[in-house]
């Protein structure tokens, strides 16, 4: 199962360290967890979304694997969601926790679909195709509206924002 890293995963990617969720915020990361894997059993469309991402492997496979690590960045100010290196660990900044647990569910499975190969970063700077499929995850996993993605407008109810590239 995807790990929350309270401490127990050491080292860094990239230069950036693997820091524990904080304690406070640990509560939301294990809601979003569980909640994750309720989506995988009732939304049957996000396992498909995955599968078309260029790695190929369903949310449930993804969420099933022990290498893929949830870790704190404390430094990513406002509007700092979060990244991933593409690799096998994400990193949440502050700004998610003081939204709340569907904002960080939603982050989690955004970065999870860069894992998955999902374009972004440096590769979306320029404004290329498929910048917009790491947020694409998040509206098929149930998290926003059809006419979100129709008008692209973003609706502040919902965690999916039609604007977010990369």
């Amino acid at each position: 199962m995807i790990q929350m890293n309270i401490g127990d995963h050491a080292g860094s990617e990239n230069g950036v360290p693997f820091t524990p969720i904080p304690a406070r915020d640990r509560g939301q990361v294990a809601w979003a967890r569980t909640k994750a894997f309720w989506i995988t059993r009732n939304i049957p469309r996000a396992n498909s979304y995955f599968r078309s991402l260029p790695l190929g492997r369903s949310l449930t496979d993804l969420l099933n694997d022990g290498t893929i690590w949830i870790n704190f960045d404390p430094t990513l100010g406002n509007g700092g969601f979060g990244f991933t290196f593409s690799n096998s660990d994400i990193w949440l900044g502050p700004f998610p926790f003081r939204i709340g647990r569907w904002t960080v569910l939603a982050t989690i499975i955004h970065e999870l679909a860069h894992i998955d190969g999902a374009i972004g970063g440096a590769a979306c700077d320029a404004g290329g195709a498929g910048c917009q499929d790491a947020e694409q995850a998040v509206l098929a996993c149930g998290l926003g509206k059809q006419s979100e993605l129709r008008t692209g407008v973003d609706d502040p109810a919902t965690p999916y924002d039609p604007t977010i590239r990369g």
